[in-house]
């Protein structure tokens, strides 16, 4: 039983790597600290809704700029296109999730709201709950991500004049993902010691006998 268990954890945290990009942990730690924290149950929800405005936003300019960019270059590579049209249609379904919730959670009372993000709770398994919640953002980054390689495949396969016009476009692009991979460890090394500290506060406010 314990080896099954370690082979479900091993795969969570493999599937949160790389296909979550970190975010199915990211809320679960959000939702034990959340739990913790019954008082200010409010100003959580109301930190949770402007979250995912600023997510409408940035889906919708995705979308508008993976459908602007289709619309400029008409010939652009298969390939390209096939990851612009993906990142457009991915974006699309984050806008119906990141509105879809807010009206869903309205008339749900604050002490409900507590239980259901409880790991013991009987509504829903609190990991799905987390991947769900997390999907707008999920979407979000994929979307970017789909249309950040679609430029660089348009970029390598489209004739733009020379070599130096390339690399020209090639290194802004190669820093950014250099950001991206930095920002990416420094927030699991975050992750980490956010998930410690409230591995501590369960110990603390668990009964001792």
């Amino acid at each position: 039983m314990r080896l099954i268990t370690d082979i479900l954890r091993f795969l969570w945290n493999l599937f949160d790597y790389i296909i979550l990009l970190q975010m199915g942990r990211t809320y679960l730690s959000r939702f034990r600290e959340f739990s913790h924290n019954e008082r200010d149950v409010s100003g959580w929800r109301t930190q949770q809704q402007r979250e995912w405005d600023r997510l409408s936003t940035a889906l919708a300019l995705l979308t508008t700029m993976s459908a602007a960019i289709l619309s400029i270059t008409p010939h652009a590579p298969a390939l390209a296109t096939a990851l612009w049209l993906g990142g457009a249609g991915l974006s699309a379904c984050g806008l119906f999730i990141v509105n879809y919730f807010p009206f869903k959670s309205f008339s749900i009372r604050n002490d409900v709201m507590i239980k259901i993000v409880r790991e013991d709770n009987h509504y829903i398994n609190t990991t799905l709950l987390a991947a769900a919640v997390a999907s707008p953002v999920i979407m979000t980054l994929w979307s970017a991500i789909l249309f950040i390689v679609g430029t660089i495949d348009y970029i390598i396969e489209i004739p733009l004049g020379g070599t130096q016009y390339i690399l020209l476009a090639l290194i802004p692009i190669g820093l950014g993902l250099v950001a991206v991979t930095a920002t990416l460890t420094v927030g699991r090394v975050i992750g980490k010691r956010v998930e410690t500290q409230l591995d501590l506060s369960d110990k603390e406010m668990s009964p001792t006998f």
